[in-house]
């Protein structure tokens, strides 16, 4: 990032003086009901959000809703595959798979029971489904199910490490992970209770996996656990910051984000009632955490918290369009979503972008803040009960 100006911010070639850049909610885009986690396909640029309630998806290009693309029941999730171009959304209520590519269906696939996660392996060109009621995952070539792989019960989400191929999936109720290379498990690895995510440390080659019952992160290398670190209670989510190599972990029932260096707590910071998913923004090194409770996203640099940005009520699992520099939050009990993008302003508080969508403009030390969502895992937990909130314990 350049320099800013000592009174007002970093200045926009040819702007005047008085205007600076800053982080806001530039739109507010309706979609249908309960949006949950979405997918972004870097070769269309569009973004899918899987709307949970309404059975469909939405496509967002910009700012604009481009589609509407019907899908099974309870969509949930989605997940692009680099390879083919397809984005595939699991429907947990239809236990199937519907394969899309740009705005319509290219197929419908037939996974095992209550589908809720799922990643793409770039090294062998499969889509590995968990299955969460069956206690499988369906691992798809294309429009085809090439292998059905036995795991432990609940799976829940699955991480990808691109250094050793393997697969890792998160078996919830019990408590362990399995370790897939290709179509077959290689390995289990206890963790404690309760694990639902993980995220995948490209600096060390570790996964961490917090595991929400028992307050502290699990962290595996290759197929063995190297070391258990103690953070805040009922940890949910975390995310791997490549730029200075920490993990950031939500602690939903402190309300506190733990930071990871290795195997060690370096800090915890104070980040609201219910923070929940976390991304990396690869550009400025910001760290953005959803507040499922308060409606807010925190920005943490480094060790500290420097911004908070309003959105909408039950925020969760944002994604980063490259093509345009926005961040897509889903704003769970609102059916929208609030696009978060760098915007200019001659003052620094709230504003508006237009009428009926609100503005809310944050000047953090004259930097612009521009979110950029980074990193391999894709963490997903079950849809049909409610996000992992300080509440929910």
């Amino acid at each position: 990032m350049g320099g800013a100006s000592p009174a007002n911010g970093l200045v926009p070639s040819g702007a005047s003086p008085a205007t600076t850049l800053t982080m806001g909610v530039i739109a507010t885009v309706a979609v249908g009901s309960d949006p949950d986690l979405p997918a972004y396909d870097a070769s269309s640029g569009y973004v899918y959000v899987p709307n949970s309630g309404a059975g469909n998806l939405s496509v967002i290009s910009g700012t604009a809703v481009v589609g509407t693309v019907a899908a099974g029941l309870f969509p949930c999730a989605a997940v692009w595959d680099s390879g083919n171009d397809y984005v595939y959304v699991m429907n947990e209520g239809s236990s199937n798979v519907t394969v899309i590519l740009g705005t319509s269906v290219v197929g419908t696939v037939k996974v095992g029971n209550g589908p809720v996660g799922g990643v793409y392996d770039r090294g062998n060109g499969f889509v590995y489904v968990t299955n969460l009621e069956s206690a499988d995952v369906s691992v798809i070539l294309g429009t085809t199910v090439v292998g059905t792989v036995n795991v432990g019960s609940s799976p829940s989400s699955v991480v990808y490490d691109p250094e050793s191929g393997y697969v890792y999936v998160i078996n919830e109720y019990s408590a362990n992970v399995s370790v897939i290379n290709g179509t077959s498990v290689v390995a289990t690895v206890p963790v404690g209770s309760g694990a639902q995510s993980a995220v995948y440390d490209g600096g060390d080659g570790y996964v961490y996996v917090p595991n929400v019952n028992n307050g502290n992160v699990s962290v595996i290398r290759g197929t063995s656990v190297l070391g258990t670190v103690v953070v805040g209670s009922y940890p949910s989510f975390a995310a791997y910051d490549s730029g200075n190599g920490y993990v950031y972990v939500s602690n939903a029932g402190s309300g506190s984000v733990s930071v990871i260096r290795g195997t060690k707590v370096i800090a915890s910071l104070g980040d609201g009632s219910s923070p929940g998913s976390a991304v990396y923004d690869s550009r400025d090194g910001y760290v953005l955490v959803p507040d499922t409770l308060s409606g807010n996203v925190s920005v943490i640099n480094g060790t500290s918290v420097v911004a908070t940005v309003p959105v909408g009520p039950g925020p969760q699992f944002p994604v980063y369009d490259a093509a345009n520099g926005y961040t897509y939050v889903p704003d769970s009990q609102a059916s929208n979503v609030s696009v978060i993008g760098a915007v200019s302003s001659s003052g620094g508080g709230p504003s508006s972008s237009g009428p009926g969508v609100p503005l809310w403009l944050y000047a953090v030390n004259g930097f612009v803040l521009a979110v950029i969502v980074g990193g391999v895992a894709v963490y997903l937990m079950r849809r049909r009960r409610p996000p992992l909130t300080a509440a929910s314990f």
